[in-house]
Parts: C-alpha cells; sequence; structure tokens
C-alpha cells in the first residue's frame, strides 16, 4: 500500500467517526433538552435498566446481521437504519409524548453503540495489511476527529436551538447519519474486499460456546482477572451515579434546555481534545499503565470530596466534565492494555466478561439503588436530598484505586504503554 493509497483510505474511517459524533451530540442535546424538560429524572433509573438490558439483544442482532449479511453490508445498514428511526423519532421530541421520549433515551446510547462500532471498524477494514506505524497515526486521528466532532456537534445545537425546536436537532442529526451510510457505502464501493468472510467461517476457527463459558470460568478464578472485575463494576457503578447526579441538579437549578447541554458537549469534547493532543501521550510515558489509570479515580476523588459540601450544579457539571474527559482521553486506552497481561486464548473471553457482563450487572445495580430511593421518597424532585449520592461515589473511588494499586502489583506495572491513542465511544 503506497503513502498515497493509504492516506485516502484513511479520510473515510476519520470522517465517518467524525460525523457520528456530531449526530450523537445532535441527537442527545434534543433528548435530554426534552426528557429533562418535565422532571423526567424520576424515570432516569429505569431508563438506565433498560438500557443494559437492552445492550444484549442489540448486540446480538448486530452480530446475526453480519452472520447473514456480511460485516460490510451490516455496517452500512446500521447508519441507514439509525438515521431512519431517529427520523421517525423526531417529531416527537416533546414534552407532551413522554412515553416515546423515554423509549429513545434507551435507544440512543445503544444504537449509537452499533454505530460507532461500525464506524471505528471501518478502519481496520480498508487499512488492513497497513504496518503498525501508519495504523497508529490513522487511529490517532480518528481519535482526535471524534472530539472535533463533539466541539462541531455542539456548536450546531447550539446555532439550531436559537431558531428552532429540538425535533429539528434530532431530525439533523439523523440526516447527517444518513450522510456517513452514504459515506461507508462509497469506501466500500470505492475498495472492494479480498476474501471478505461472514462471521460463520471465523466462528468454525474458534471453540465452542461450552468452551469459551468454560475460559471464563477458569479466568475468575485468577486474582488479575478478580480485580478487574471489581474495578470494572466500581468505575461503571461511579460513572452511573455521576452521570444521574448531573442530571439531577441540571434539572433542579432548571439548566435543562437546550443550550446548556450543547455548552457542557462542547467543553467536555474541547478538554478530552486538549488531553488527548498535549497531555496524554507524556503521562503515559511517564507514570506507566498503572499511574495513568490511577489518574481518573483520583481526579473524580477530590471533585467527588468538593461536591460533597458544594451542591451546586456548577460543581457536578464539572465533576461530570472529569469523568467523561480523563475517561476519553488516557483512562480508556490504558485500560484495554491491561488486557495483554492475560494469555491470548483467555483475552478475548477475559473482555467479553469484564466489559460486557460485569458492567451490565453493574448498571442494574446502580440504578436499582437509585429506583429503591425514589421509591422511599415521594417528595418532588426540588425538594430531595441527594448529598448521600456524593457520599456513595467517593467510596466507590476509594475501593477503585485500591484496587487499581492492587493491579499494578499482580504483572501491570510490567507493561510499556502503547502510542495508540485510541478513544472509544462513551455511548
Amino acid at each position: 500500500m503506497t503513502k498515497r493509497e493509504y492516506t485516502g483510505l484513511a479520510w473515510f474511517p476519520i470522517a465517518a467517526v467524525g460525523l457520528s459524533m456530531v449526530s450523537f451530540i445532535l441527537i442527545k442535546t434534543g433528548r435530554d433538552a426534552v426528557f429533562f424538560k418535565d422532571w423526567g429524572i424520576r424515570k432516569l433509573p429505569l431508563a438506565y435498566i433498560w438500557i443494559a438490558v437492552a445492550a444484549v439483544p442489540a448486540a446480538i442482532m448486530h452480530l446475526s446481521a453480519m452472520n447473514k449479511w456480511g460485516a460490510r453490508k451490516a455496517r452500512t445498514g446500521i447508519f441507514f437504519a439509525a438515521a431512519l428511526l431517529f427520523l421517525l423519532f423526531a417529531p416527537f421530541a416533546t414534552v407532551q409524548h413522554n412515553f416515546i421520549m423515554t423509549i429513545m433515551f434507551i435507544c440512543v446510547p445503544v444504537i449509537f453503540a452499533g454505530v460507532f462500532a461500525g464506524a471505528w471498524l471501518l478502519a481496520g477494514d480498508l487499512l488492513e495489511g497497513a504496518d503498525s506505524s501508519r495504523l497508529r497515526v490513522v487511529y490517532s486521528r480518528i481519535g482526535a476527529a471524534s472530539m472535533v466532532g463533539g466541539i462541531i456537534g455542539g456548536l450546531l445545537a447550539k446555532a439550531l436551538a436559537s431558531h428552532a425546536d429540538p425535533q429539528v436537532l434530532v431530525a439533523t442529526g439523523a440526516v447527517v447519519l444518513m450522510a456517513v451510510g452514504l459515506l461507508v457505502a462509497k469506501a466500500h464501493k470505492d475498495n472492494p474486499a479480498s476474501n471478505y468472510t461472514s462471521l460463520s467461517s471465523f466462528a468454525e476457527k474458534e471453540d465452542s460456546h461450552k468452551s469459551f463459558s468454560s475460559r471464563q470460568a477458569t479466568l475468575v478464578r485468577q486474582k488479575y482477572v478478580r480485580i478487574l472485575i471489581g474495578i470494572s463494576a466500581l468505575a461503571t457503578i461511579t460513572a452511573m451515579l455521576i452521570d444521574f447526579q448531573f442530571y439531577a441538579m441540571t434539572t433542579v437549578a432548571g439548566n435543562n434546555n437546550v443550550q446548556f447541554f450543547a455548552n457542557f458537549y462542547i467543553i467536555l469534547n474541547l478538554i478530552s481534545l486538549a488531553v488527548q493532543v498535549f497531555v496524554a501521550p507524556r503521562l503515559q510515558a511517564r507514570l506507566g499503565i498503572t499511574g495513568a489509570l490511577l489518574l481518573l479515580p483520583s481526579a473524580l476523588l477530590g471533585g467527588a470530596g468538593l461536591c460533597s459540601y458544594w451542591t451546586v450544579v456548577h460543581s457536578k457539571t464539572i465533576l461530570r466534565v472529569l469523568e467523561g474527559g480523563l475517561k476519553a482521553s488516557i483512562y480508556r486506552t490504558m485500560w484495554e492494555q491491561v488486557y495483554l497481561v492475560i494469555g491470548q486464548p483467555f483475552r478475548d473471553a477475559a473482555k467479553s466478561m469484564v466489559d460486557g457482563m460485569v458492567q451490565r450487572f453493574a448498571e442494574g445495580l446502580a440504578a436499582l439503588l437509585l429506583l429503591a430511593w425514589f421509591a422511599l421518597n415521594d417528595n418532588s424532585v426540588s425538594e430531595l436530598n441527594f448529598e448521600w449520592l456524593s457520599w456513595v461515589i467517593v467510596s466507590a473511588i476509594i475501593f477503585w484505586i485500591v484496587l487499581t494499586r492492587r493491579l499494578g502489583k499482580l504483572g501491570c506495572d510490567a507493561l510499556q504503554p502503547s502510542e495508540v491513542l485510541i478513544r472509544l465511544p462513551d455511548g
């Protein structure tokens, strides 16, 4: 592959991920402004549970589509299917359609998980066979494009909100998704794959389902994997409670409008981009894997401690920006590399269990906690005391830090940080 060919191919996934993020921010901003307008915060814990539940059949459907039609057709189809679905949602993006907006709230993270997966995997498809140095460059640029897309999406949402209702934001995001689908289709057409196979052919080379489950059972007996499970669960619970706390205080303060959410997403992506470009490479080289993993919970511990005494919406916003910005720019990249300690035959099983089943279980647990709290408190949202959430968050972070330090002693410190700065979507 010549440099010119490589450069031409690289722009397809860069544009696909960037535009997908523009769509995500537009749709999410419109969704949030409507969902939380009429005290939707009480519906949020149940929505969290349904998001965790819906993620499983959605993943199965995605895999089935790839198995039936091939990965390329499934990848293109998900963009057009998502665009059509959100176009159907757009007219109902009003406070009068509470039930439909709840469904939409659930659909956004579930559907965009597949959208972002398809956009990121386009790079691996088109650039198969490229040398590692070139792949490092393109994945770094894709990560930057994701954050730039978030900034553009926020700015576009602000501009549209001055002249139009949230329905227009949702519809515009759907149109952008359709444009991404056309872009992906063109990338496939211009670059026909050689020896491209469906999932079924790869499945023949893998062990049986029973063997995969057996590997997971073996992994649970390993101390290193049990610590990964604990860290994943605590990090997931912390992120969910911070997210809920942010939305709750935003609702109480009356900032649940398009302009506020657009500004939030602009700031979040600006900070993520700045940290990834200027700070992350130096920190990763200096601190190593464990040190970089400790950066997020340590920063959150200070922020959560502050929120325990300062309950205004600005402190919750800062904490949410810290969580989202550092996770996107540093934490996820380091987290992907902790699996390198685990041998290849067991690595996929470990990742499926820790980043799949454990995270879904932790999300459900946090949501049930919030549901129980609401069931015990019939007061209006403005009269509820959210202070206890900060202390739960602080406790979870402390255990998160302790487990991360133990992880380093079990072999994680021996790893050398990768130069690949891959930003995985937050969903």
